[in-house]
């Protein structure tokens, strides 16, 4: 009976493998309670793939492991960066989007990653890998995406020396530098300064260094995005839209049959200055050719 309880009490305790798919990785953060964030591959690193992403806020880059000689320093007492030593079997994939999550100042993390961040960013390493141990409701979800194979025990579903073993090294921006954050090492590892506000344009040359280095050999590799979600991204546009609409509308006396000029190239939704550049110039047909600009595009949405 008590051999029983304890058995049962270390098997709750315990982490299964859970598929690397960016499906099942969105459904996690929102079973976490992170709201409005969603994960997806990137099949290349030009700037259109990151255009369409933004904003992104880290990415994982995952392959099968093996051992390495990596010489670079670790950055030490980081004020408020949250880093944890992989102390977890199977957890590698949630503590490397945890890693992400936790270091990025504009996400609503919801009740539990909150309370978590409020102390875990001033801990140690080794003790911040530890206490993600203890999180109840982040270990039932990612739990939650075990695919029990028929006909074997749960307690064999680990992975064996023969098996694949993929590890995931997150990076992130944080406070004006580049970081990778890899649970094996012991400490994250600043790349660079943060060149101008893209920090994807920054750590671009790092990731690619690590592809061209797996790509000569048969190391299985593949690279994700964590993101805002496109849903909420697309409301954001619509709402943008029948805003700068509404303004439009104001600063028309008429717009009926007023024609543009020649030549007149209308303002993209995301460049502000060029929107409010337009309203100071005032000039009507401008304004008229960008209103109808604005109503085309949200008749095709």
């Amino acid at each position: 009976g008590e051999l029983d309880a304890r058995r049962w009490v270390a098997g709750a305790m315990d982490w299964c493998t859970i598929e690397s798919d960016p499906g099942v990785f969105t459904e996690l953060i929102q079973r976490i309670g992170v709201k409005d964030v969603q994960v997806e591959e990137l099949w290349s690193l030009d700037e259109e793939s990151f255009a369409n992403l933004k904003p992104v806020y880290g990415l994982i880059f995952l392959f099968k492991w093996q051992p390495e000689q990596d010489e670079r320093p670790v950055a030490h007492d980081v004020d408020g960066l949250f880093f944890a030593r992989q102390v977890i079997t199977n957890a590698c994939a949630t503590q490397a989007i945890l890693s992400i999550l936790l270091n990025s100042p504009t996400l609503e993390l919801g009740d539990t990653l909150d309370n978590f961040k409020g102390f875990a960013c001033a801990l140690d390493p080794e003790s911040a890998g530890e206490a993600i141990n203890s999180l109840d409701d982040v270990r039932r979800a990612h739990n939650s995406f075990n695919r029990p194979e028929p006909f074997i025990p749960e307690e064999k579903q680990v992975a064996t020396k023969d098996d694949d073993v993929f590890h995931f090294i997150a990076y992130i921006p944080f406070r004006g530098k580049i970081y990778e954050l890899d649970g094996l090492k012991p400490g994250p590892i600043c790349l660079a300064e943060q060149a101008g506000k893209d920090w994807l344009a920054t750590v671009r040359p790092h990731i690619e260094q690590r592809m061209q280095k797996y790509a000569g050999s048969e190391i299985r590799f593949n690279l994700l995005a964590v993101t805002r979600d496109r849903r909420a991204s697309l409301q954001e546009h619509v709402e943008g839209r029948a805003t700068r609409a509404s303004i439009l509308e104001d600063a028309l006396s008429s717009a009926e049959n007023v024609e543009a000029a020649p030549g007149f190239v209308p303002v993209e939704l995301e460049d502000d200055e060029g929107f409010l550049a337009l309203l100071e110039k005032g000039d009507q047909a401008e304004l008229a050719a960008q209103l109808r600009h604005e109503n085309r595009q949200k008749d095709t949405e």
